[in-house]
C-alpha cells in the first residue's frame, strides 16, 4: 500500500471542493445534476488527512451551486455526520488558511452551509437517530 493509500484514524473534517479546483482523489464527487458518486473508501486518505474530500462539479467562481447539487450534498453530509459524529464541515480554501485558492468557490454558499449544518443537520442527525433507537421498541 503506497502513501497516498495508507488508512488513517477519526476522519475531522469533510472538505468541500468545486471541480475547477487542481486536487485530485476525492471520496465523493456531486455531479451537476445531483448524482451522488462514491469514489474511493473513506478510510483511504485523499489529498488531505483526516477528512473526507467532496467533490462538487462545476466552476463557483463564475456559477453558482444548482439546487440539485445543495440538496444532495446535504443528504451525504447526514450520512457522513450520523457515521463520524465529530466530523466538521470545511472548504478546501480554509485548510491552513490557503490563501492561494477560492475552493469551492466564490460564489459558493459556505456562510448558508455552515449555517444549516450547526442546526438543522444536527436536528436531522438527531431524528435519525430517535428513530432507529424508537424503531428497536416497536412491536
Amino acid at each position: 500500500m503506497d502513501k497516498r493509500e495508507r488508512r488513517l484514524g477519526a476522519k475531522k473534517f469533510v472538505l468541500l471542493h468545486h471541480s475547477n479546483c487542481y486536487r485530485d482523489s476525492f471520496h465523493y464527487r456531486i455531479d451537476a445534476d445531483g448524482t451522488l458518486v462514491h469514489l474511493t473508501p473513506d478510510d483511504v486518505r485523499s489529498q488531505h488527512p483526516n477528512a473526507i474530500g467532496v467533490q462538487l462539479i462545476g466552476n463557483f467562481d463564475h456559477e453558482s451551486v444548482k439546487p440539485v447539487q445543495i440538496q444532495a450534498l446535504k443528504r451525504l453530509l447526514l450520512e457522513l455526520k450520523l457515521r463520524y459524529p465529530a466530523v466538521e464541515l470545511g472548504g478546501h480554501r480554509q485548510v491552513r488558511g490557503d490563501k492561494t485558492t477560492t475552493c469551492p468557490g466564490r460564489r459558493f454558499p459556505m456562510r448558508a452551509l455552515h449555517e444549516w449544518a450547526a442546526s438543522n443537520l444536527l436536528d436531522e442527525r438527531d431524528d435519525v437517530l430517535r428513530d432507529v433507537i424508537e424503531s428497536q421498541y416497536r412491536p
